[in-house]
């Protein structure tokens, strides 16, 4: 399936990719607080709390828990549920599921948490460049949303942070709701629904030169985007806007497309 960026091509980028309040280095965000509030509730992370001062903060600490080992079969259990919990708490509010619904599966079905998760890290620790979508990587998003209340939107958080951890790993970005309301706004013509991980992945890639970004940024950039002009619910315009950008003329383009 032919899908690209369509007129999100002609965002600024070089703009949008540093106003993602999910990496600044600056502030310990209400959103990103409240997921780790969540995710706390499973009793292995709470420690950390006093060493974060920014988002950022958290995404180094991610990094440096995933790097504790070079072996996949060398991470306990209780340290594989530690980096989960951590994405989870990035992830922010939407992020509680595992924790609050369904009889609370992350805090009562640990064992289960933790060998379904160890599954998916093996996997990762097996891929690279060369590997193929559909025989290597698909796979491990399915394992990982064998999970109760892990949908995409966070399987695929969890691929990206250990892609971007792992050297051989191949980029792997964030496809979460936003990420699919506004690729398939960009592609008008394409059925809602038919635009899948691997195609987005695509459309980032063949973007990479001429943006002079590599996916994980461009994927970062759209996402600032998106936040700045649309709820997250339905792909509607907010009625007030944090940031006063020319790219609203773009918004106004994707909301006359949709």
């Amino acid at each position: 399936m032919n899908i690209s960026l369509g007129c999100l091509n002609d965002l600024d980028f070089k703009f949008w990719v540093n106003s993602n309040d999910y990496y600044s280095t600056e502030i310990f965000s209400t959103k990103v607080k409240t997921g780790f509030n969540h995710a706390a509730k499973a009793g292995l992370i709470r420690q950390f709390k006093k060493n974060i001062s920014s988002n950022e903060d958290l995404i180094n600490i991610i990094k440096k828990r995933i790097n504790l080992v070079n072996s996949p079969h060398l991470y306990s259990n209780e340290d594989l549920l530690i980096i989960f919990d951590l994405i989870q708490a990035w992830g922010g509010p939407t992020g509680r599921n595992p924790y609050v619904l369904q009889n609370k599966p992350r805090i009562n079905q640990q064992e289960i948490f933790a060998s379904t998760y160890r599954r998916a890290v093996e996997m990762l620790y097996e891929i690279d460049s060369k590997s193929d979508y559909e025989l290597n990587i698909l796979p491990i998003k399915k394992v990982i949303e064998e999970l109760p209340q892990v949908s995409e939107s966070f399987s695929t958080k969890h691929l990206s942070f250990w892609s971007r951890a792992l050297k051989a790993c191949p980029s792997l970005v964030i496809y979460d709701t936003r990420m699919r309301e506004i690729i398939r706004a960009a592609n008008p013509n394409i059925k809602a629904g038919d635009i899948k991980y691997k195609d987005f992945i695509n459309a980032l890639t063949n973007a990479e030169k001429s943006l002079g970004l590599d996916i994980n940024q461009i994927e970062r950039a759209i996402f600032a985007f998106s936040s700045n002009y649309f709820q997250n619910n339905k792909f509607v315009l907010r009625k007030s806007f944090k940031i006063d950008h020319v790219d609203f003329h773009i918004a106004k383009k994707l909301i006359f497309h949709d």
